[in-house]
């Protein structure tokens, strides 16, 4: 039976405060800033199944360095069913879901076979207590306390990757590592005391330092102190003859012990050992994966981890360990030390194709690729520097699936902001979502980008709108108007002059008589006689949106336009102004130069 943690609650434990979680069974991503707690979350499970005595605390492991408080690190767990082979008998509790309770403990609303069903946890805990100790308990069903054993701990296993000098631990011969539960050989320690015994280290000792030896051996003699000194390699309080033998690899032909390789191959290692000892499936503990592993091997080792049985625990500010986490449950923790889970049936696509998307500071949802590139340039005058501010802007795909990702965001506590259309749908969904990122949401009354910006150029501006800066896509929007107006002449002004018969009394109340036909080409709108008609027929219409604005490129484009023609300061700039001041609040915190430079 493999361990598992169902619940973990940790009080006054360094920076958190107080901290309730429930993980999930096979491998959880912690994703998150830097100095959020992802990584004293993994050091608080390591501490807790610690399988030695060695740790010693500090006044900074408690909650402001008030160590008359105490700090608690407590976990509902399933445990192997070698609980019970310590000198106490532990008595186990029922997991209802939530919780551990009492076999008494009866919701009104289960049956008989559910209680039935529920699966048996204990209560663990590791208390940092007034005097600087560590007190390892069970928490009984009847509120009793019994020792939560070195024994048992060993018999959970731990792999713990929380730095190189883990690593380096899980290498050697240390009590309670891993490579040490894996050979376990309790006799090897007595074996080599009497071998190091009979080779004395003094022997190889030159001739002044054994004369030094010497005067010592007479000092002691004359102090009645034991005599017949020598020198050989033993252990101490904490220490171990074994924790000097390490793993060694042959490399041609030299021995090398694996202290000497590459930190991404000592990982790789470690977690080797801790796959050898799977017959208890233990729980791992990897604090940013990607450390010392290119691209390619964190995705492979990603994968190899989410294949295991046991629960693992990994924090990573990497994108290709990201997105090859398919079958991860995805955490969040913000700023508050709060973990919330990003719902991967939510966020699947997104986590494969923008991972970056989840591991920026803040990220901003556009509706597609024109509000990406058009929100990036406006960035660019407004907060110069923003991508290494921790901003980002990614492509939300749509207005459903833009909405679906900002609900999984919002669910799991991630500070983004979005860019979108107003499709006059999920009313009730879009509003939950401003209630969540008030001024970081920015939607159109009605419509979309092209609907709203385009008519704000005024008559002089229409030239230069259509105008591709490259010279290559002038023409092609030139036919898209000849082709919705019904004229082979695509000169300016013979489209103009037919947009201006199509529009009749009504071309007085647009700017220009080809704003509203810029509109529908840029947004691709199929033609109102042509919504019944076969795709064949629809399609050529829908395309016209790609001679326009619909890229990122293009987006870049419509928002330069809006700044020289002055559309920006006349009209569009105190709409988004909000929106885009809410991005330089939340980036205040980074430095002194995360403030506007466009005068607004």
């Amino acid at each position: 039976m493999a361990a598992e943690i169902k619940l973990l609650h940790i009080r006054r434990f360094r920076g958190i405060q107080e901290l309730s979680w429930r993980p999930g069974s096979g491998l959880n991503l912690l994703l998150g800033g830097g100095n959020v707690g992802k990584t004293t979350l993994l050091e608080a499970i390591g501490l807790l199944l610690s399988p030695s005595t060695s740790y010693t605390l500090a006044d900074s492991d408690y909650l402001g360095r008030r160590v008359e408080e105490e700090f608690s690190i407590e976990a509902v767990m399933a445990l192997p069913g070698e609980v019970n082979r310590q000198s106490g008998m532990a008595w186990p509790w029922e997991w209802d879901g939530q919780d551990a309770v009492t076999a008494m403990v009866e919701a009104p609303d289960e049956t008989a076979v559910v209680r039935a069903a529920r699966p048996s946890v204990y209560k663990v805990r590791v208390r940092g207590t007034a005097d600087l100790e560590l007190a390892y308990e069970i928490v009984q069903p009847d509120d009793s306390i019994i020792a939560f054993s070195v024994g048992l701990r060993r018999e959970i296993g731990l792999v713990r990757l929380l730095g190189d000098d883990r690593n380096d631990r899980d290498l050697r011969l240390v009590y309670g590592s891993n490579l040490d539960r894996l050979i376990n050989d309790r006799g090897l320690r007595a074996r080599l005391g009497r071998e190091l015994a009979a080779d004395p280290v003094d022997r190889h000792l030159d001739a002044e330092p054994r004369a030094r030896l010497q005067l010592l051996e007479e000092q002691f003699l004359l102090r009645r102190l034991p005599s017949q000194l020598g020198l050989a390699l033993t252990g101490g309080a904490g220490q171990s003859i074994n924790a000097l033998i390490g793993l060694t690899s042959d490399k041609e032909g030299v021995v090398l012990p694996f202290a000497t390789w590459g930190a991404g191959t000592r990982r790789l290692a470690a977690l080797a050992i801790g796959d050898s000892l799977q017959d208890g499936h233990p729980i791992t503990l990897v604090d940013e994966l990607e450390r010392g592993l290119e691209p390619y091997r964190q995705r492979q080792l990603v994968q190899r981890i989410a294949a295991g049985q046991g629960q693992t625990f990994v924090t990573t500010h990497s994108a290709p360990v990201l997105s090859a986490a398919t079958d991860a449950t995805v955490w969040y923790v913000d700023t508050g030390g709060r973990v919330g889970e990003l719902p991967t049936n939510r966020i699947a696509r997104y986590l494969a194709r923008d991972p970056e998307a989840f591991l920026a500071r803040l990220s901003i949802v556009g509706e597609g690729a024109t509000e990406v590139g058009f929100l990036r340039e406006l960035l660019d005058h407004a907060l110069p520097g923003w991508r290494e501010l921790g901003v980002y802007v990614t492509d939300g795909g749509g207005n459903d699936d833009a909405l679906a990702l900002l609900e999984a965001l919002s669910l799991g506590g991630v500070k983004f902001g979005c860019f979108v259309d107003n499709e006059n749908r999920d009313a009730g969904r879009w509003r939950a979502v401003k209630e969540r990122i008030r001024q970081l949401m920015f939607q159109w009354d009605e419509g979309n980008l092209e609907q709203n910006v385009i008519p704000m150029f005024s008559s002089e501006q229409v030239w230069a709108l259509i105008e591709d800066p490259a010279g290559e896509k002038t023409g092609l929007r030139m036919r898209t108007l000849a082709d919705r107006l019904g004229t082979a002449d695509v000169t300016f002004e013979a489209v103009t002059e037919r947009a201006r018969e199509h529009l009749g009394a009504a071309a007085g109340q647009w700017t220009h008589s080809l704003i509203p036909w810029i509109v529908d080409a840029a947004s691709g709108k199929v033609p109102d006689t042509l919504r019944d008609a076969p795709a064949a027929q629809r399609n050529p219409f829908k395309g016209h949106a790609s001679a326009w604005f619909k890229s990122v490129e293009g987006g870049h484009e419509l928002a330069r336009k809006v700044r020289a023609s002055g559309v920006w300061d006349q009209q569009l700039g105190r709409q988004l102004s909000p929106l885009i001041d809410a991005i330089v609040q939340v980036q205040a915190v980074s430095g002194p130069d995360a403030r506007r430079t466009d005068g607004e």
